[in-house]
């Protein structure tokens, strides 16, 4: 794409005049990729679980869990990775169960339900009710991703829709931070730099972006943002699907 080149194109130079460590400098800034994409092996061990599926306890196969999880997990303010952390599992499965691309063990269903807040009786419950979906979102309805201690804050915009197909992040960067790890997701994601500056590395590739740029990425390839300078960077950004 022509803008993507443009930002490119220019990076070397601004890197230069911004003091920016060289590409070998900056590998220490990333961790191993932590993808959502599941593999047909990871999917075998998640449906060959000791114990029974949720599927084989006399439920209806439309019984749509990953919704009620994603709902949960949202509702929470907790990412995928946060969940499947606390619950002891891997991110991975928390995302092929949210997307029902496999049916999860009933240990695994209790121990997630645990971490939300809900148990079996409940999340099966004829009583479940899903929220209803709002037009305004305001600052206090914003649910934040990032941990607690990270400098990266990612605020979700999220109406609490069950039908929705795109999810949509406010973030901010404190000074000299990143995101800490290369994240790789199924889908893409395009988003502004409305303030500051912003390293985008995407595996070995990395552009500058400054006030103004925007981006677009294939998502699945594993990426960090880093806000190499000593001023606050500001992104809105959409990505697709919903999940984060």
């Amino acid at each position: 794409m022509p803008a993507k080149n443009t930002v490119h194109n220019s990076a070397e130079n601004d890197i230069e005049k911004e003091g920016i460590a060289p590409e070998n400098e900056m590998n220490s800034l990333e961790d191993e990729a932590d993808t959502d994409d599941v593999s047909s092996d990871e999917e075998d061990a998640l449906e060959s679980d000791e114990a029974p599926s949720v599927l084989e306890m006399d439920r209806q196969p439309e019984e749509d869990i990953g919704k009620k999880i994603n709902q949960l997990r949202l509702a929470k303010g907790y990412s995928q990775r946060k969940l499947a952390r606390m619950a002891g599992v891997t991110n991975t499965s928390i995302s092929a169960i949210e997307r029902n691309k496999v049916s999860p063990a009933v240990n695994t269903l209790k121990a997630i339900l645990l971490v939300l807040g809900s148990d079996l009786t409940t999340f099966f419950s004829d009583e479940w009710k899903e929220p209803k979906a709002r037009v305004v979102v305001t600052p206090k309805d914003l649910i934040e991703l990032s941990e607690p201690s990270s400098r990266v804050s990612l605020k979700q915009v999220y109406n609490c829709s069950t039908t929705k197909n795109l999810g949509f992040l406010i973030e901010t960067y404190q000074p000299n931070s990143s995101t800490e790890e290369k994240i790789a997701h199924e889908g893409e994601e395009i988003g502004t730099v409305i303030e500051g500056k912003v390293l985008i590395r995407i595996e070995e590739t990395t552009y500058l972006l400054n006030e103004g740029d925007s981006y677009v990425i294939d998502t699945i390839k594993p990426h960090t943002f880093i806000n190499p300078t000593d001023g606050v960077t500001r992104i809105v950004s959409a990505h697709t699907p919903t999940t984060y």
